[in-house]
């Protein structure tokens, strides 16, 4: 049996729209064994992932029965679809004996899910950006020297990534597209230099969280709340629903302070604690 374990990643990370992406400690765990016969499912995300894989490299199909241990909440903008897609291709290069590289297996896994922002971080670990450019990912992976916590605000409703494609606009405006290439840049070399004194400017954004925040009750009062307790920065983790706080790991206080006001407005919303995952997707074999 082979055991794949992906992490939960959070894109855009405010400024980074579509680009950005970090992996974070929760996982989803697929464990893969070759069968006689699978009860494949077509609608599930796994299977036609690796399926999707033999298809590619025009090789038979080795029937597998895949178990899903899924911890990371689905439709909340933790990557649970880009974890799905992630462990059915590199369940499937497994089972052919590892004939994909990373970047390979990236490409793949882009193309079932259009975009990479979280399914490179899934695979890579840490923080990573990437673009694509003439039906190809280019992607670069960077280290943090900050000491981050990740603090989640998971609603308990769901927000599909249609949806919050339909509220963006059409168009921007040049001003609004200045200041978030600005932000990215600056939210980079805030992040790679360990310079904590600059996030709370750099995680800010003008192309999505405007009009997303609208379909979350409560968006911007939490996001200034929180600000105001201590976090180093927030923003809408990928298409949403949940929030990111990032502080510092030293601040003891913010997560108490963040689940007594968020138990007295909220009190529905889950709240998590995670540090960044380094690794990526990892595999092992039994």
């Amino acid at each position: 049996m082979i055991q794949i374990r992906v992490p939960a990643t959070s894109a855009n990370l405010g400024p980074g729209f579509d680009a950005l992406g970090i992996a974070i400690n929760r996982y989803n765990t697929f464990n893969v064994k070759e069968v006689e016969k699978a009860n494949f499912v077509n609608e599930n995300l796994v299977y036609r992932s690796y399926h999707k894989v033999f298809e590619i490299l025009d090789k038979p199909i080795i029937e597998v029965e895949i178990q899903i241990d899924a911890d990371i909440p689905v439709s909340r903008g933790l990557g649970s679809s880009a974890a799905c897609i992630v462990g059915g291709v590199m369940g499937a290069n497994e089972m052919l004996g590892g004939p994909l590289s990373k970047k390979e297996i990236l490409e793949i896994s882009t193309l079932i899910e259009t975009h990479p922002d979280n399914v490179a971080p899934a695979i890579y670990g840490g923080l990573v950006t990437s673009v694509m450019e003439g039906g190809k990912v280019y992607s670069c992976q960077m280290e943090i020297r900050n000491k981050l916590e990740f603090i989640t605000l998971v609603p308990d409703f769901k927000l599909s990534t249609r949806l919050a494609r339909e509220v963006l606009p059409e168009t921007i405006s040049y001003k609004d597209g200045v200041y978030n290439v600005g932000r990215v840049g600056l939210l980079l070399a805030a992040l790679t230099s360990g310079r904590d004194d600059l996030l709370k400017h750099a995680f800010k954004d003008k192309l999505h969280q405007p009009y997303r925040g609208n379909l979350i009750q409560g968006f911007d009062e939490i996001m200034d709340f929180a600000s105001n307790i201590g976090a180093l920065g927030c923003y809408l983790s990928g298409a949403g629903p949940t929030i990111m706080c990032v502080l510092n790991s030293e601040n003891l206080e913010f997560e108490e302070n963040i689940k007594t006001y968020m138990g007295e407005n909220y009190p529905s919303w889950m709240i998590y604690s995670h540090s960044v995952d380094k690794l990526g997707a990892t595999v092992k074999s039994d």
